[in-house]
């Protein structure tokens, strides 16, 4: 049976704990090893974070910033190469799944801190992220902090928790702003919990607040001066301006959460959701499905109006895998976590094979999803072939993920591409920092993703259309960029 909440951390519990932290560096390392050896570019928009990581700031156009400081740090230590600018996504999500452990082990015992460190570890997402570098990633580690540090405050009422906390939940704000749902679940926690209810009227929860708030006050500043464009940029990602509810969005979301979480454990935890339903559910339970539930509810709901992509729930599993876990060890479910481990340790094998880019060896889907990360030296190449054949001119492009791919591309040339903003209005980051300001002087290679990029084209007297750059991103795919030489811009 699941734990009560005032137990504290179980003795015996140093040697699992020496046992994971082994376990997790040799799964840490092993995923470092192969970003080292893996030929696979950037994806446009881990381009535009390292992008940013150029020209540090507190904020920019679509996320907080610590992505681009997590970058700028591990690029600064080990250079701009494409594994040291991910670097830092498998040791966050390490110490993610260290918290996960040490959570469960003061929830459900010790048994549980080995296991559920290893689920974690090796969730579908966590390995799929891990080859990659997202805002998601520090996320997680900061809301498994805040996490601990809440159960810790509910515990001890020690204030150099409540110090942890406030710095968790601002940490988390500054890498993406979906750590607000951090205190939507807190505050939900803590009413349907008798026994935590005197957090709610205490100061220990207004100090972490105001930490929190001190530390994002920053980036508060920035969207001010900024004219709010983050908050826009969420708003535009809402997006209930469309054909509202979509049944068959909500529907393709839950079954993606099956995908992220793994399916063996999903089901329990609907299992887990059902037993709450029916009030059988102990406070330990209700309290990690605080955590859990309110986000997939919401996010589903934004699925169903609109749309939503698979990850934007992704904090909800940092309770879910203490949850099952913890249930499936404390009535000794060892046959489920045995198999939905091998299933997970087989996934982790596959990906690391495909993210190897070895000749030959590619998802079998319809849709390769690592296309998208091939051959963009390739195409830069043949970009910088053509500024230096055609020197004084300037390069524009017309499409954001293009223009990060060639910023990290070109990288080591003296040009930067422009952007041409077809509304007037900033949509992304390069819309304001690297807009193109149109001159009847200028003389323009435009790189495009569209065959007819109009009405750039309208806006020129003279057009040139140039050899097409064609570079095999799989068997049988190809990316194609659209070249015209461009001159005499006319004013609009």
């Amino acid at each position: 049976m699941a734990k009560p909440l005032n137990e504290s951390f179980h003795e015996g519990s140093h040697n699992n704990l020496f046992i994971l932290l082994i376990i997790i560096a040799i799964v840490t390392t092993t995923r470092i090893i192969l970003l080292f050896i893996s030929e696979l570019n950037l994806h446009g928009d881990e381009a535009q974070y390292w992008s940013w990581s150029l020209d540090l700031d507190w904020g920019y156009f679509t996320k907080p910033p610590l992505i681009a400081w997590a970058i700028h740090l591990t690029t600064l230590i080990f250079g701009n190469s494409e594994w040291a600018v991910r670097l830092s996504s498998p040791l966050f999500h390490a110490g993610t799944s260290l918290f996960c452990a040490l959570l469960a082990t003061e929830l459900f015992g010790r048994k549980a801190l080995i296991w559920t460190g290893i689920i974690f570890l090796t969730l579908p997402a966590v390995s799929f992220s891990s080859f990659l570098i997202s805002t998601d990633v520090p996320l997680l580690f900061f809301w498994s902090v805040a996490l601990y540090a809440l159960l810790q405050i509910l515990r001890t009422h020690h204030f150099l928790w409540v110090i942890l906390l406030g710095v968790a939940l601002g940490a988390g704000l500054l890498s993406k702003y979906a750590m607000g749902y951090f205190i939507i679940c807190s505050f939900l926690a803590c009413t349907l919990i008798q026994q935590h209810r005197w957090f709610l009227k205490s100061y220990h929860g207004l100090i972490s607040i105001l930490i929190a708030l001190a530390i994002i006050a920053p980036n508060i500043y920035w969207n001010f001066y900024s004219g709010w464009a983050t908050v826009a940029h969420l708003g535009d990602n809402i997006n209930l301006k469309g054909n509202l509810f979509n049944f068959s969005n909500a529907i393709y979301f839950l079954a993606e959460q099956a995908g992220v979480f793994g399916p063996v454990l999903f089901v329990v935890l609907v299992a887990s959701i059902i037993k709450l339903l029916r009030g059988k559910s102990t406070n330990t339970e209700k309290w990690l499905l605080c955590y859990i539930l309110p986000i997939l509810l919401i996010v589903t709901l934004q699925a169903f109006l609109s749309r939503a992509n698979a990850n934007w729930a992704a904090v909800a599993y940092v309770g879910a895998t203490i949850l099952v876990s913890g249930w499936l060890i404390s009535y000794r479910k060892n046959l489920i976590i045995y198999a939905s481990t091998a299933l997970h340790f087989l996934v982790l094998f596959i990906l690391s094979i495909y993210f190897l880019n070895l000749p030959g060896i590619e998802p079998p889907l319809k849709s390769d999803p690592l296309r998208k990360l091939r051959a963009w030296d390739q195409t830069s190449e043949h970009v910088a072939k053509f500024m230096n054949k055609y020197p004084g001119h300037k390069l524009l492009t017309d499409d954001r993920k293009t223009m990060a791919s060639l910023i990290y591309g070109l990288r080591a040339e003296k040009y930067r591409p422009l952007i041409w903003d077809y509304d007037g209005i900033p949509n992304h980051h390069y819309e304001l920092a690297a807009k193109y300001y149109g001159k009847p002087q200028d003389k323009i290679l435009l790189v495009a993703k569209w065959d007819n990029p109009y009405p750039i084209l309208d806006r020129f007297l003279s057009v040139e259309r140039l050899e097409k750059i064609e570079v095999q991103t799989g068997k049988g795919r190809v990316r194609t960029l659209h070249v015209f030489k461009l001159a005499k811009y006319l004013p609009g």
